[in-house]
């Protein structure tokens, strides 16, 4: 508007300047007349002057376009935006209290306007695309582990090996402000002791959520029962998670409501599903085996509490669990249970075949998670009783059960002084060797074990499962170390020192004739 102004000044100015070159001719009766024209050619030149200063005076000081953070409550800082503080602080609440632990929403913030938002943003979060008035969002990224496993006097050349942990893109966002969504296929292992590699869906979930206390969400995703399973599998502290984690499921297939309340110091979570395996992306199938229900309660209770010291505010307590009731299924023994497998990714028990699932079914996971700074500490117990028909296992073999527990408790700390949460580390420079960037760095040790009840052992004619007590350990106690180098936020280099001793088993060419001493590393794409 204000170049048209300008462009009209002008002409104005030269039909002036025409006008006053042929008054020269007129009589003195118009003299006075071209003496006003003149005056007002005069003024309108000192206009147009300063129009041009006002137009050249917005062009430096035009304000640059607004970032997401300010104008959607559901948006994505871009890249330019240096808000990747902001971002992982508004985010703080859903993923450190951890309940589906895989929708990706965008932080919370002040709605301000629409803005002239960017369409495409490229940066270490990702490839987004936004609409103009920010209220549809893509985000698509991907995750890419590739492993080196060796082991120690391993009882066959078969554990050692190089690999493709994970191989996951995806895509996430929202839409219309209160709908997010995920989608992640996984083309590398579905499992820790996996044989070969598949291709399954890892996430396809829907999430609702029209306040944070109460949200609903649909779809594949990770059930709300165990604290180091609903962790992401890109912030691991190990290769692998803890001997705990064979006892709760990695994916399941249902409808979840969720939120957080009290001042963000409460989150709780109640899923019902159609029941999977456990420690397995492969599964969410229903069998027929009757739905799972599943519940999990975690709470920061000295959150935002000046009352305190800043030492507790770090404390999260929480419970997580499920309760079924299983019916006889068609399905094979693969496809119902799970293998139990190491900190080292082998197989150590072999459920029998022809085991089916009969009764009830539970789980419960007492869970704590502590953080002060850069030092974190996760403590967590797990324990699983599930009811069995060992029938076809062997002769007099009927309805029965067995009981599994663990645990793990896991210290880290970053010795670069970066924050220790579930969200990962978010390096506060990036490795430079020319100007002397070196990265985040992390230790972490850890100590768990896992515990088989007799009843697994025990022939089916004594009321038994029957499961083979030469080859199977019925117990394992391990020790890992892990140090990872952050090299930016995308590249990851990490080591895993683990070393397992068994109970029981022991028979040759078996996981367990040998205490286990393996040395694991890893390099991890994430964007």
């Amino acid at each position: 508007m204000k170049n048209a102004s300008i462009r009209g000044c002008f002409l104005l100015l030269t039909v002036i300047a025409i006008s006053s070159r042929t008054a020269m001719a007129m009589d003195e009766e118009t003299a006075s007349s071209i003496n006003d024209l003149k005056k007002q050619v005069q003024s309108l030149m000192e206009q147009v002057s300063k129009l041009q200063s006002q137009v050249s005076s917005t062009n430096q000081t035009a304000p640059k376009t607004p970032s997401a953070t300010q104008n959607h409550p559901n948006s994505i800082p871009p890249a330019s935006s240096g808000a990747v503080g902001d971002m992982n602080e508004a985010m703080r609440p859903l993923m450190e209290q951890p309940m589906q632990g895989t929708t990706e929403t965008a932080p919370t913030t002040v709605q301000q306007g629409p803005g002239n938002l960017p369409m495409l943003d490229v940066s270490d979060k990702g490839l987004i695309f936004r609409s103009r008035d920010n209220r549809h969002t893509i985000r698509l990224g991907g995750l890419l582990q590739l492993d080196d496993r060796e082991f120690v006097d391993s009882p066959t050349s078969q554990e050692s090996k190089f690999l493709v942990r994970r191989a996951r893109p995806y895509a996430s966002g929202y839409f219309y402000d209160d709908w997010n969504y995920r989608f992640a296929p996984e083309f590398a292992l579905s499992s820790p002791n996996a044989a070969a590699y598949s291709t399954t869906i890892a996430d396809a979930i829907i999430n609702y959520k029209p306040i944070e206390d109460i949200q609903v969400e649909v779809g594949k995703y990770k059930p709300p029962v165990a604290l180091e399973q609903l962790a992401d599998d890109a912030y691991l502290s190990f290769n692998e998670r803890a001997l705990s984690s064979n006892l709760s499921p990695a994916r399941d297939i249902g409808v979840m409501i969720h939120g957080i309340t009290f001042d963000e110091k409460l989150s709780w979570a109640a899923m019902v599903g159609a029941g999977a395996r456990n420690n397995n992306l492969n599964t969410g199938l229903d069998y027929d085996t009757g739905p799972d229900g599943y519940f999990r309660l975690f709470a920061q209770p000295f959150k935002g509490e000046k009352d305190f010291p800043d030492f507790f505010e770090g404390l999260r307590l929480g419970v997580g669990g499920s309760i079924s009731w299983s019916s006889q299924s068609s399905a094979g023994t693969a496809q119902l249970f799970q293998n139990y497998s190491t900190d080292g990714g082998n197989t150590f028990f072999t459920f029998p075949s022809n085991l089916n699932v009969q009764g009830e079914h539970w789980r419960i996971s007492p869970q704590l998670y502590y953080t002060y700074g850069p030092f974190s500490a996760v403590g967590e117990f797990i324990a699983e009783k599930q009811g069995v028909n060992a029938a076809a296992v062997g002769a007099g073999g009927g309805f029965t059960n067995y009981e599994t527990t663990a645990w793990n408790v896991t210290l880290n700390y970053i010795l670069t002084g970066e924050d220790a949460t579930l969200n990962g580390v978010v390096p506060k420079e990036e490795v430079d060797f020319k100007n002397g960037g070196w990265g985040a760095w992390e230790m972490a040790i850890r100590y768990d074990g896992l515990a088989i009840g007799d009843n697994m052992f025990r022939p089916t004619t004594q009321g038994g499962i029957g499961a083979a007590s030469d080859s199977n350990a019925s117990g394992v106690n391990g020790f890992s170390w892990g140090l990872n180098w952050y090299l930016n936020r995308i590249m990851r280099l990490g080591v895993t020192v683990e070393y397992n001793t068994f109970t029981g088993g022991g028979a040759p060419d078996s996981i367990s004739e040998n205490s286990e001493l393996g040395f694991l590393t890893r390099l991890q794409l994430k964007y």
